[in-house]
């Protein structure tokens, strides 16, 4: 374990997508007394002929010497705080390391385990990477691995002593809900996330079947699939996986948060943040990345498929963009973490559909659209009915897959409703 103290001074580590190996891109510096910190390329990176950057709109390759400053997140740059375990990941390590509630973020950044971590990016003390590959549990492990979770997330004794050191020692990527990596007999990473007793519907079950629902309309979503165990197919009760696309077996693919791009604070810490919140602004950030437009086009759709089926949890680090070392180019990631909210019917969405306006309605989608790679108005509505046309064509999709008729009714009536408002 690596002690922390009022600064800390870490190695920084990239999984380099052109060789596929391991080098030190530079060195993090964190007061943590101030809250501030500062990243600087290494020599030897820079002078290596393959030098890429970490986060090309926050932290460019600037030049041998030049320090760059971070003020949010305690000091940590956002591609740092991408890196560093969410709610559920915190509370872990808090309760393995006896953390308080309030510790500061670069003890997170410090005790998760390289292995498991988002990304193409680890951390360390010495100048050469030294990075462990990753141990995670197999596909056949799924019931003992969801049991342990719950077990964890209830405060409950383990019920596996292996698996509970395993889960503790790999906090996990992003929310707060329990979820860990398994990986299949292809050598894939999927993140699971079981229903817990919480849940006032079957949340696995929903998000699966807007995965499903979502791809056969036509966006880029992240491959899912939903898995029974014995007794959990006794009682109708699934378990989410969903396939990680910052890993491609043992490869490990570079990635920025929504937030990241849009140097946007998540969560919000005043009410000035989600200002950055926005879909349009998002769009221009991919623009300065160098995206295709059909990913533009796709933002675009996504922004309305979350309005219209009520997911209100989009914020920015819901969305992400992942580098593509074929075509030498960032591209948008699939979508993940989609789930309408069945709670309450929401009237806005966590990120602006453009400017200053947060309200579900087809004034706000249209009101910014020429931001998302579009020529003209007329195609921003014949895109935006097209869309609608195909949601509600592949809505059975989500019907057939959710079993409690309640949730469906209420799905139903809600997707319906918006889209006879917004298609004219």
């Amino acid at each position: 374990m690596i002690p922390v103290t009022s600064r800390t001074a870490l190695y920084v580590y990239l999984f380099h997508p052109l060789t596929e190996q391991w080098v030190t891109a530079g060195r993090l510096d964190v007061d943590s007394s101030s809250g501030t910190g500062q990243f600087i390329y290494a020599p030897s990176f820079l002078d290596s002929g393959e030098a890429i950057s970490i986060d090309p709109i926050n932290l460019p390759l600037l030049g041998p010497g030049k320090v760059m400053h971070a003020h949010r997140y305690q000091g940590l740059h956002d591609v740092f705080r991408d890196a560093t375990p969410d709610a559920w990941g915190q509370l872990l390590l808090q309760r393995e390391h006896g953390l308080p509630f309030n510790a500061h973020a670069v003890q997170y950044l410090i005790r998760s385990g390289n292995s498991s971590r988002w990304g193409a990016l680890a951390f360390g003390r010495s100048r050469r990477p030294n990075v462990a590959e990753l141990s995670t549990p197999r596909l056949e492990q799924l019931e003992a691995l969801c049991t342990e979770l719950l077990a964890i997330y209830e405060q409950r004794p383990a019920s596996n002593d292996a698996l509970r050191r395993l889960l503790v020692q790999s906090p996990s990527l992003g929310g707060a809900r329990p979820k860990s990596s398994i990986r299949d007999r292809l050598g894939n990473y999927w993140l699971v996330k079981p229903r817990h007793s919480g849940d006032a519907h079957d949340v696995p079950q929903l998000e699966f079947a807007v995965a499903q629902w979502a791809t056969a309309a036509g966006l880029n979503f992240a491959p899912t699939q939903l898995h029974y165990g014995e007794q959990e197919k006794m009682l109708g009760i699934g378990v989410l996986a969903s396939q990680r696309f910052d890993r491609r077996q043992q490869v490990r693919r570079m990635v920025l948060s929504g937030a990241t791009l849009l140097a946007a604070h998540f969560p919000s810490a005043s009410p000035h943040d989600s200002e950055r919140w926005s879909y349009p602004r998002l769009a221009l950030a991919l623009g300065q990345l160098g995206v295709p437009v059909s990913d533009l086009h796709e933002l675009f759709g996504r922004m309305v498929f979350n309005a219209l089926v009520g997911n209100d949890d989009d914020h920015p680090r819901n969305h992400a963009v992942v580098f593509d070392s074929s075509a030498r180019q960032w591209r948008l990631a699939p979508a993940y973490d989609v789930v309408p909210n069945l709670e309450m019917d929401p009237p806005r969405l966590a990120m602006q559909l453009s400017h200053g306006q947060f309200e579900c309605s087809r004034e706000a989608i249209l009101a910014d659209a020429m931001k998302f790679g579009l020529d003209s108005e007329d195609q921003a509505r014949s895109l935006l009915n097209n869309y609608i046309g195909a949601f509600l064509n592949t809505l059975d999709t989500a019907m057939i897959r959710i079993s409690s008729g309640t949730v469906k009714d209420l799905l139903y009536q809600r997707v319906t409703a918006r889209a006879r408002k917004w298609a004219l």
